[in-house]
């Protein structure tokens, strides 16, 4: 009977040492998951991974942040991830992915990794490692943007120098034209309009070189208050003939700019007239000046002060559809317009080492933003 006792108190024992061996395997396995998923929300990499079915099981603190989600498991992630199949049609045919995802706050530049690891019994479970490209995106679009702008310069100036000899030539024949029928007290309105077109013509002309062999700058310091106020006299003439005149704020104590004076001028005189041809009139149309917070000048190794120009008006806006197209050399929507202008001022602006950014959509006020380095 005694010994009937002992082997069962033996077993109990086994069993409860058994237990509690469970239990800490149990706790060191929670234990390592928990520290595993630290680990993969210290990671700047989108990293998602799901069952054989595509269920999600876990996403990290990056992607959370770049889908904007705040769940951590749960639901599929073709809808997660904007994908149009099953993670194992990937993993046989391709293994990287680059898209570009619609997201709640505008659209995220994806590159995706997925892969593929042996699960629970066989099964196939797949992770998924994404970045946010963005912003290289952009930039490698602006760079290319810059270097087709430059070859259309290069050529646009060609083309205007032959053009503006031949055109300088009609313009003086069609003036001494002019001038023999009115000294014969002969009047045709078509040698008038010859004139203008012709005018009109060697304007072209002149932008067009402007445009393809930009003067380089001749940079000094210069108050900011007096830039404006140089911009202002020219587009004096047609403030006079509205309603009113442009509001202006200008934060006090601003330092000087590092530019071009006249280069700087001829920006915000384009974009006054942008404005002004938006509006129509001058009460309507607001410049402001102040400091630029967080920002550098182009070409420096370290962060320069800036000194932010704004020429904000309320018209009709610009539509999200051409918006990225306003600095492209001939492209306006204005029936007399070159389309030069803010290709212009935005190349005179790189220039001087500043930047520029518009803010506008159909229906809302527009900003245009002049950032100038202060040294």
């Amino acid at each position: 009977m005694l010994e009937r006792r002992s082997s069962l108190g033996d077993r109990s024992s086994d069993g409860l040492a058994a237990a509690d061996s469970k239990q800490v395997l149990a706790q060191r396995l929670i234990e390592r998951e928990t520290f595993h998923r630290a680990v993969l929300d210290g990671i700047e990499l989108g990293i998602v991974t799901t069952e054989p079915s595509g269920t999600v099981t876990f996403i990290n603190r990056t992607a959370r942040t770049l889908l904007g989600v705040k769940w951590v498991s749960g639901g599929d992630v073709r809808e997660l991830l904007g994908l149009h199949s099953a993670p194992h049609d990937f993993v046989s045919s391709t293994s990287k992915l680059a898209y570009t995802l619609p997201t709640q706050d505008g659209e995220l530049d994806l590159e995706l990794s997925i892969h593929r690891t042996e699960g629970f019994c066989g099964a196939a479970d797949y992770f998924f490692v994404f970045r946010d490209v963005s912003e290289e995106k952009s930039r490698a679009d602006e760079l290319e943007r810059f270097e087709r702008l430059a070859a259309m310069g290069t050529m646009v100036a060609g083309f205007a120098h032959e053009v503006r000899n031949p055109v300088a030539s009609l313009r003086s024949l069609a003036e001494s034209l002019a001038e023999d029928l009115a000294d014969a007290n002969i009047q045709l309105p078509h040698v008038s309009r010859m004139l203008q077109v012709l005018e009109r013509i060697e304007r072209l002309v002149r932008t067009s070189l402007q445009f393809g062999r930009p003067a380089v700058p001749r940079r000094g310091h210069h108050r900011p208050w007096a830039i404006v106020a140089a911009a202002l006299g020219e587009v004096g003439p047609r403030i006079k003939e509205g309603d009113g005149e442009i509001r202006l704020e200008v934060e006090p104590d601003l330092p000087d700019v590092f530019v071009d004076e006249g280069q700087s001028v001829q920006v915000l005189v384009i974009l006054l007239n942008n404005a002004l041809d938006s509006v129509g009139s001058a009460q309507r149309v607001l410049v402001r000046v102040l400091r630029a917070e967080d920002s550098k000048a182009e070409g420096a190794q370290s962060a320069v002060p800036l000194v932010r120009f704004e020429v904000h008006d309320d018209g009709l806006g610009i539509p999200a559809a051409i918006l990225g197209r306003i600095f492209d050399p001939f492209f306006t929507t204005k029936p007399s317009g070159t389309g030069l202008g803010l290709s212009i001022a935005q190349q005179l602006v790189s220039e001087n080492g500043g930047h520029f950014s518009v803010s506008s959509s159909r229906g809302a006020p527009t900003t245009f933003a002049v950032f100038l380095p202060t040294g």
